[in-house]
């Protein structure tokens, strides 16, 4: 839109509108003709509302990526819808080069055998990017291709340095992960449903984990220290660890023979259903769909099948609530006879692209840019 509509939009003079550019809580560009501004509207349209729907202590800041574009029913990197990419069989490895733009001549690098680690989980996770980074001397070099290659690096050590639940060799990144997280070797179809998990989990916009690694990029803090930034936030119970709630009340479910008891139970803890609902999408979180989707084809004839849909059903009746990509995660784990927090090191893995993916956006930015400012309220 042109400046005076997206003027007109907010409410405000051009001259406030231009402010606004200025301070970078919106961005213009400039059009064919060389001298006009244009706005993107959806931008314009979120900076309208930020106001409009702000809850009491809630803080908020707008960032400007050309990423990840998180619409109400719609999930897309790069501009091309990821719940489609994936349904079409891109892989968890594709997707990652899609989002970091990588360049010809960039592969992924070979397992350091004494990148290992006694830890299991997130934990594991950290220490793994921790043993990376102090062998890394490179790891200070911010350039583009040094950033991806750090990237790379940490996820396939990752994968490759959790202690092992089963016995064999591979060199496949999402088959070594398997091997590290469930003791059953599983279908193609089973892993599969792993490799599409990690693909549809890579970014999601300015999540709370995400804007921490941003933070952490602005002071131009190293890759692997960004991840490790991203990893302290991932870890909460209402960011990244949300499916082990999941695992754990589906397991609590099928134990006790009484699915409705074991929701009201969970409520009464938690007080929410998870799996169930989502800060960002008003109707259905889409990657939803496409991972319940290929659990239903990977366990079709496993029985226990029913019971995830028969929780989802009683939860989602009771509770009026759609289901999330936790649910479906959750019911992952379960079925593939995982430990309920693996869920969560699934999540830190796959969002490992999108935290390389937004520092490398935000090392092009002015450094040391987000100033919050504290409004002292103790003792004077």
């Amino acid at each position: 839109m042109t400046a005076a509509q997206a003027a007109a939009r907010l409410g405000v003079k051009r001259q406030t509108l231009y402010a606004y550019v200025s301070r970078g809580l919106l961005h213009r560009t400039v059009a064919l003709d060389g001298r006009s501004s244009m706005f993107d509207p959806h931008e314009v349209e979120q900076f309208r509302m930020r106001g409009a729907d702000r809850e009491d202590g809630e803080l908020r800041t707008l960032i400007a990526t050309s990423i990840t574009r998180v619409d109400d029913d719609q999930l897309l990197v790069r501009g091309q819808d990821l719940v489609e990419l994936v349904r079409k069989g891109t892989s968890f490895v594709e997707v990652a080069d899609l989002i970091w733009q990588g360049g010809d001549g960039e592969t992924w690098p070979a397992v350091e055998p004494e990148l290992t680690t006694t830890m299991s989980g997130l934990d594991g996770l950290r220490s793994l990017v921790a043993q990376a980074s102090h062998t890394d001397p490179l790891r200070h070099d911010l350039s583009e291709r040094t950033v991806r290659a750090c990237g790379r690096r940490m996820i396939t050590t990752m994968a490759s340095g959790l202690p092992p639940k089963q016995k064999g060799r591979s060199t496949d990144l999402v088959e070594m992960l398997w091997r590290r997280l469930t003791p059953r070797r599983g279908s193609i179809e089973e892993r599969a449903t792993l490799d599409l998990a990690l693909a549809l989990l890579a970014d999601h916009g300015l999540a709370s984990s995400t804007f921490a690694a941003r933070v952490a990029a602005s002071v131009r803090a190293d890759p692997y220290s960004v991840v490790s930034t991203g990893m302290g936030a991932v870890g909460g119970l209402l960011h990244g660890a949300a499916s082990a709630a999941v695992h754990e009340l589906i397991a609590d479910a099928k134990s006790r023979g009484d699915i409705a008891a074991a929701v009201g139970d969970v409520v009464r803890r938690i007080g929410r259903v998870p799996g169930f609902g989502h800060t960002v999408y008003s109707r259905q979180d889409p990657r939803y769909g496409a991972l319940m989707a290929q659990v239903m084809h990977a366990w079709a004839d496993d029985p226990r099948l029913a019971h995830i849909h028969r929780l989802r059903d009683v939860a989602g009746d009771r509770h009026g609530m759609l289901p999330n990509v936790d649910l479906a995660l959750g019911a992952m784990t379960w079925l593939s006879g995982m430990d309920a927090d693996a869920g969560e090191s699934i999540f830190a893995v796959a969002r490992t692209v999108g935290w390389i993916a937004h520092a490398l956006e935000e090392y092009g930015e002015t450094a040391l840019r987000f100033r919050t400012i504290a409004r002292y309220l103790g003792p004077r």
